[in-house]
């Protein structure tokens, strides 16, 4: 990997200031005419909108950007248009909406800074310095509408995430990674950052989250900030996710969008299978066309930080130290790729079609501007086979050192056997000598002193390097000109896909893994 400094730094800009994907200052300014005509199409049934909207217009660009920026404005305006609009009965209801309009003009005529549900608390708690910084959440927020307001949002879209104030420790840690994030890629942060108007530190199993319905707020768990290079890394993916929202608010992403109040998560389309997710019988490694979108969106990025992060990392060590290894707290730039490169081809071969014109015109940009940096993309008809060996090590590893039932332990011996079958077929039909099937067999045998997990790693670690031996570029097998190497690809994601919800019926970390994936 050799990637001079300003073809790198080009790139930065590149993805923060390329109109109308990277600009955010368009985007911000159409996210805030979209508002105002909302608002508009309620002042009909609520005046209170209407003297919004003009008070909006009339106000400087700083107040207006943080006060449509408030998760409390957007959720309040899209409840009064399902109630006005579309006839919903449930939800805020229309006085409550009227008493946040009423508090919003106030918030304008007081000329405060920050957004409304700030105003109530610590507006001290920035992640930053710059104006694009956003306010730190706290619970010592004054108990009025848009904190009431707020903290139900949370519940209803982020149930398993419990808010909770940081520590000014946390704050440091919040503020040290925004700042390394800022030194790696100044612009793109700049930009992605003014997305993410609110940040809300938890607890819970993930390690962040957004949601398209909780506009301009990010959260992010409390327990891992451990590290300035998970920080940095887990910022950039939900303000980019924040960034992303916005465009679809503004632009035909989709063809057949969803009302504001509808699921995002069970939006139609092709699904796009996650090869390095775990799976389970929900599926939730395949992934509906926006959330495809939205990942390959962050991957790109990543991809830009993680080779910036590369080639400054003698000069940043110093100062923020190492990520850390195990588990990794930054993702390896060649994985960012792969995963881009994997999920921008997913989306054109299955999801085309249910992209709007801008959809389809962000995905071509993405891709042209994934390929520029990317030094060494894959060939064509690529099997990504790595991506899958790599869940398919990550979940024997949780395994490794967990403390197994009964029926765990004899559930991994079926799950050997049965993984031992395809793989012998496999190596078969690719002319594998005897040896690499006598090293398969001998690996199927647990040993007097080892314990079902660590012989299910070592299993599991034996089959993907022989798998990886027979596909040295990670995109498919070297074969004879006979072997059908599509048949025995899908041979094996059939397998491991049938493994994953076996492991999942036991009470081990696969189902933790799953259960937390993003």
């Amino acid at each position: 990997m050799s990637m001079q400094k300003h073809h790198l730094d080009t790139y930065d800009a590149h993805l923060a200031e390329y109109r109308p994907f990277g600009d955010s200052d368009y985007l911000h300014e159409q996210l805030q005419l979209r508002y105002q005509r909302r608002l508009g199409q309620l002042s009909t049934f609520l005046p209170l909108a209407g003297e919004l909207s003009r008070a909006l217009e009339r106000v400087k660009a700083p107040a207006r950007y943080r006060t449509v920026g408030d998760p409390v404005v957007r959720h309040t305006i899209q409840q009064a248009l399902r109630r006005v609009v579309r006839g919903a009965q449930d939800g805020m209801l229309l006085a409550e909406c009227e008493d946040v309009f009423r508090k919003t003009l106030r918030h304008l005529d007081n000329g405060t800074c920050g957004g409304p549900l700030e105003s109530g608390g610590d507006k001290d708690r920035r992640l930053g310095q710059e104006a694009y910084h956003g306010w730190i959440w706290s619970n010592g927020h004054s108990d009025d509408i848009f904190d009431r307001t707020f903290r139900k949002v949370a519940r209803d879209y982020f149930p398993a995430e419990e808010p909770c104030a940081p520590s000014a420790t946390d704050l440091a840690k919040l503020e040290k990674g925004a700042e390394l994030l800022r030194l790696l890629l100044p612009l793109t942060s700049r930009s992605a950052l003014g997305h993410a108007h609110v940040i809300v530190t938890f607890h819970g199993r993930k390690a962040s989250c957004s949601e398209f319905r909780v506009g301009g707020t990010v959260f992010i768990n409390r327990d891992m900030l451990h590290n300035p290079w998970w920080v940095a890394e887990h910022l950039l993916h939900e303000s980019l996710h924040q960034k992303l929202y916005d465009f679809r608010h503004t632009h035909t992403l989709l063809a057949r969008d969803l009302s504001a109040d509808r699921n995002s998560s069970a939006e139609g389309g092709a699904p796009i299978y996650s090869l390095w997710n775990a799976g389970g019988a929900d599926r939730p490694n395949y992934w509906d066309t926006f959330r495809g979108i939205a990942a390959f969106h962050v991957y790109v990025h990543l991809a830009l930080l993680c080779l910036q992060a590369e080639r400054r990392k003698e000069e940043l060590f110093e100062r923020f130290g190492a990520p850390d290894a195990s588990p990794p707290s930054l993702i390896h730039w060649h994985k960012a790729f792969e995963r881009a490169q994997y999920l921008g081809r997913a989306i054109k071969e299955s999801a085309w079609k249910e992209l709007g014109p801008a959809g389809q015109l962000l995905v071509d940009w993405l891709l042209s501007t994934l390929n520029a940096i990317d030094a060494s993309p894959p060939p064509a008809n690529s099997s990504y086979l790595h991506l899958l060996l790599e869940r398919y090590v990550v979940e024997a590893s949780l395994i490794a050192n967990t403390r197994l039932s009964l029926e765990a332990t004899l559930q991994l011996e079926k799950i050997v056997r049965r993984e031992a079958d395809v793989v012998h077929h496999v190596l078969s039909a690719l002319h594998a000598g005897q040896p690499e099937l006598d090293r398969l067999d001998d690996a199927g045998v647990r040993r007097s002193d080892e314990g079902a997990g660590e012989h299910f790693l070592r299993f599991r670690g034996l089959i993907a390097k022989t798998l990886q031996r027979l596909s040295p570029d990670g995109y498919g097998f070297q074969r004879p000109s006979s072997v059908d190497s599509t048949a025995l690809e899908d041979m094996l994601q059939t397998m491991v896909e049938t493994s994953s919800r076996a492991l999942l019926t036991l009470d081990t970390p696969v189902r933790v893994l799953a259960e937390a994936t993003p």
